[in-house]
């Protein structure tokens, strides 16, 4: 319950603050589904896709592993899941809250992509089978929301099944990807 608090006070101050002046009867619905939070600039840049010809960083396999393993827990426990419950359908109970943390989900799983994306381009045998797996995730994550709100589950489901290659193809290196569905995502990073 604290949880939920603490999400919703400051996504209702900025909605109430910085609203447009319009009233109930124009049109505005009480079970509207608010607007995504907004990242930081660094979330808005693109995943470049050039490989080194030799590993650059110190344990860029182990940070690619929890990057990931981040972004795909949160994913699969935030979207996937309550997808496939019909949590995100018209009329269905918890969908606001879902499309909430939804948002939020979204917005730090965008974060940890761009952050594994990072750390394969620092190992030659990673960058080269998963970079551009990797920047479709990271380019598409917020469309495949935006696309769920509408009521269009196709983004949601191409997302799960480029994850999915992802983990496979990771697998097959030798670096297997363990999902933490347990991130706490209410939290600024530091």
């Amino acid at each position: 319950m604290r949880l939920i608090a603490v999400l919703l006070i400051p996504l209702a101050v900025l909605m109430g603050g910085c609203g447009s002046k319009h009233n109930a009867a124009s049109g505005a619905s009480s079970q509207s589904i608010p607007a995504d939070p907004s990242g930081d600039a660094s979330d808005a840049a693109g995943i470049t896709e050039s490989c080194p010809a030799q590993p650059t960083t110190s344990f860029a396999k182990t940070k690619f592993v929890m990057h990931s393993g981040l972004a795909f827990g949160i994913f699969h426990r935030w979207l996937w899941k309550p997808y496939q419950a019909g949590t995100f359908k018209s009329g269905a109970n918890g969908r606001i809250t879902a499309f909430i943390k939804g948002g939020l989900a979204a917005l730090f799983i965008k974060r940890e992509i761009r952050l594994a994306s990072n750390d394969v381009q620092a190992d030659p045998k990673l960058c080269s089978a998963l970079i551009k797996p990797l920047a479709k995730v990271g380019d598409t994550v917020k469309a495949a929301f935006d696309k769920l709100k509408g009521g269009d589950a196709s983004g949601v489901t191409d997302l799960n099944s480029t994850i999915g290659s992802i983990e496979s193809t990771s697998q097959s290196d030798g670096v297997p990807i363990q999902e933490d569905e347990n991130a706490d995502i209410s939290k600024r990073p530091a």
